[in-house]
């Protein structure tokens, strides 16, 4: 694996290290020592046996969707906060008629849900609510035949039509279990600790490991994403600038998400450099946050609530041919945005 230098401990516990350039010099692979194990996958480094399939939507996810269920063979299973779309749906309820073993969790509480909860539902669909002990399941993920997707989009129109979201397609026999746990954990309303992975897990490691990320950066730092309004997530970015990271975050449009005006300005008055994506352009409903050529992808808003009380789930990018359709999308999007 190609080491990269971003200082990054990323234990499944942590706290946030404010900034210092001192903490955790070269500590990518740092693991806590209550999760070192001499074959784990503790540390969100950990080699993959395999380099994830990164994706950009929208262009072709419908159908990429559409071939993930279409492709199932024996198991589906789909952890979705938002799903509205209807080809989506009856593709999902074919692969039940077919003989796969098909289960899907929906967010209890999003109103959207309805018509495809409905539609499952009376097909047969083994379908369940998300435990009511999150704020809200926002997860965004699938699990056919032993390959993991996990991504920023919900299964609505808009994902497939103008969004822009990021993904990855996961074969580590690691991280798929991994999933595997949270997935049926969540479809039998139980708690999970996911104490060795390299997952990023709402509410169980995802603020800390965010935060090693962001704090370990000592070249470049990008971020592109739907909002940001967690504090200490706002002062590790400042502080990344303070300590000379070069540091760019693009926003969704101000006009149409909240907050994003006074995130723009705060960051603005510190020296950060902030442009956001007209919504005429394209809706940005992405997560990403990019630290010296590593990269997050996942369901994650960077907000307290996402961090702490949702269930989320997403993972780093570290292997550099896998990060070339990433690299390649934020300098486009970057110049098309606004300052």
């Amino acid at each position: 694996m190609k080491r990269v230098a971003l200082g990054l401990a990323l234990a499944a516990c942590g706290s946030h290290a404010g900034g210092d350039s001192d903490a955790a010099p070269g500590g990518i692979d740092a693991r806590d020592p209550a999760d070192a194990r001499p074959d784990g996958h503790c540390t969100a480094t950990t080699p993959r046996t395999a380099p994830p399939g990164v994706f950009v939507g929208p262009t072709g996810l419908r159908q990429r969707m559409l071939d993930t269920i279409n492709g199932a063979k024996t198991s589906l299973d789909i952890q979705m906060y938002l799903w509205t779309d209807v080809q989506l749906t009856n593709a999902t309820i074919a692969a039940h008629q077919r003989g796969v073993a098909v289960r899907v969790l929906l967010d209890p509480d999003e109103a959207g849900n309805m018509m495809a909860r409905t539609m499952l539902t009376q097909a047969g669909v083994a379908t369940r609510n998300d435990p009511a002990s999150f704020t809200y399941s926002h997860a965004k993920y699938v699990i056919a035949d032993g390959v993991a997707t996990i991504m920023s989009a919900n299964w609505n129109s808009g994902a497939m039509i103008d969004e822009r979201n990021y993904g990855a397609v996961d074969r580590d026999a690691d991280d798929v279990a991994d999933l595997q746990t949270i997935f049926d954990a969540d479809w039998a309303q139980k708690p999970v600790a996911m104490e060795c992975t390299r997952l990023f897990v709402s509410p169980t490691n995802a603020k800390p490991r965010l935060l090693a990320l962001i704090d370990g950066a000592t070249k470049t730092l990008d971020l592109e994403v739907l909002y940001v309004t967690d504090t200490d997530v706002l002062a590790a970015i400042v502080a990344a600038h303070d300590r000379g990271v070069a540091v760019r975050v693009m926003l969704a449009d101000p006009t149409t998400t909240d907050g994003n005006a006074t995130t723009k300005t705060f960051l603005g008055g510190k020296g950060v450099e902030v442009r956001t994506i007209d919504a005429l352009t394209f809706p940005l409903h992405a997560k990403l946050v990019v630290a010296d050529g590593v990269a997050f992808v996942g369901s994650e808003n960077l907000s307290y609530t996402s961090l702490i009380d949702n269930r989320e789930v997403g993972l780093l990018v570290f292997e550099p041919d896998a990060m070339a359709p990433i690299t390649t999308q934020v300098e486009a999007d970057w110049k098309i945005a606004t300052r």
